[in-house]
């Protein structure tokens, strides 16, 4: 028997989504799979084995348009019912000097990977808490912690979703329901390409799907890595505001940079 009977991924067509949907295909885990270019999802289940490819089922939707996700929903539910795990995983980044800063780009960061995020987890949640049972992840980013260069809005989002998780858990956890919180560090994908700085320990996407199907499988609270990486940034957290300041733009560059 899979550890999931059912997995609804966001995010799906690359990156984490996609090597995650590996993971749990190989364990038998049917993948309902949800990103908004389709062309992307039926071409991954197309180069899958036939005996996976019928563990498929594609649902393409902007997380950011609550009415594609609501109609992509209630046919995941019509093929397979609720699904035992959900990894709200889509999410997007965009770098933003002082001058870039607009309400248009800062309001689609949040909308995809916050508010994106949190729709899903509200379209799973009454069925899970009617089957008093479920998992619920979602990945946000070290960038959680503390600010960063060039991610004022970014890194809003993935606090946000952070800390929308850990106070879900205290709700739903008396009712069967887990949650966790998946902190990546750098990860190798289109998004972290853009960034103009140096990405310490940065990980393939292979390997961050491990990682993260380690953690879901020991019900971890928060799932970070790399972890050399990840705990040396939790003890960021703790230094003193002056000192990180300066610390990271030393680190990043970001004190010579001049728009």
């Amino acid at each position: 028997m899979p550890q999931f009977g059912t997995a609804w991924i966001t995010g799906a067509s690359t990156g984490i989504g996609q090597e995650l949907s590996k993971k749990l295909l190989s364990q038998g885990t049917r993948v309902a799979m949800t990103a908004r270019h389709a062309d992307k999802i039926h071409a991954f289940r197309d180069s899958l084995p036939a005996s996976q490819q019928t563990l498929v089922l594609p649902l393409p939707a902007d997380v950011a348009n609550h009415d594609a996700l609501s109609r992509a929903y209630a046919k995941l539910k019509d093929f397979w019912g609720a699904p035992d795990l959900l990894v709200a995983n889509a999410g997007t980044h965009i770098n933003m000097q002082a001058s870039q800063i607009d309400w248009v780009p800062c309001r689609d960061l949040l909308s995809i990977n916050l508010l994106g995020a949190v729709d899903c987890i509200t379209f799973v949640l009454p069925d899970m808490l009617a089957r008093k049972s479920g998992y619920i992840a979602g990945v946000g980013s070290l960038s959680a912690y503390r600010g960063l260069p060039w991610a004022a809005a970014y890194g809003a989002s993935k606090a946000g979703l952070n800390n929308f998780l850990q106070s879900l858990r205290f709700d739903v956890e008396t009712h069967g329901i887990t949650v966790s919180a998946i902190n990546p560090g750098f990860v190798q994908t289109p998004l972290t390409d853009r960034n103009p700085f140096p990405m310490p320990m940065k990980i393939s996407a292979e390997k961050a799907a491990e990682y993260i199907w380690t953690g879901l499988l020991k019900k971890k609270k928060e799932i970070h890595f790399p972890p050399a990486f990840s705990w040396s940034f939790k003890l960021l957290r703790i230094l003193p505001y002056p000192m990180y300041h300066a610390l990271i733009r030393k680190i990043t560059g970001s004190a010579s940079r001049r728009e």
